[in-house]
């Protein structure tokens, strides 16, 4: 492929393999954080963890962009210099707004919503590798 042209996207068998390999990767790590952490409670089985992981997945999706820009200026940019800091504690927020929307998931605490961000960012990661 010549430098010069347009780089083309994945096809698209492999965009929803990585979709749903994310979801299920994150479900799972859901299932270890309820069982790691004390205080994250995850009532149900495994579909019950993939309905969570898909309402964590849309609110990421939505606001955690959004915190994450609000962290880094609040910290006079420090938090983009500690990007991987920055990330966690902004996931972190997310999953406490999951729990709160969900009767199904609780997280008592940030402690453990940051236990289970940095679960859900190693999950992440692995999903990437997996599929890549």
């Amino acid at each position: 492929m010549c430098p010069c042209e347009p780089s083309r996207s994945p096809p698209e068998e492999i965009q929803v393999l990585s979709f749903v390999v994310s979801w299920v990767f994150a479900a799972i790590a859901l299932v270890v954080a309820d069982k790691l952490f004390a205080r994250v409670r995850l009532d149900g089985d495994f579909g019950t963890a993939l309905f969570v992981a898909a309402v964590y997945g849309v609110l990421q999706f939505l606001f955690g962009w959004l915190f994450f820009v609000v962290l880094g200026f609040a910290t006079l940019g420090i938090g983009f210099i500690f990007y991987l800091t920055t990330m966690i504690v902004s996931t972190a927020i997310v999953i406490k707004m999951t729990a709160g929307l969900s009767r199904r998931f609780r997280v008592d605490g940030f402690l453990p919503a940051i236990g289970t961000a940095i679960l859900m960012t190693v999950a992440a990661e692995i999903a990437r590798r997996v599929v890549a």
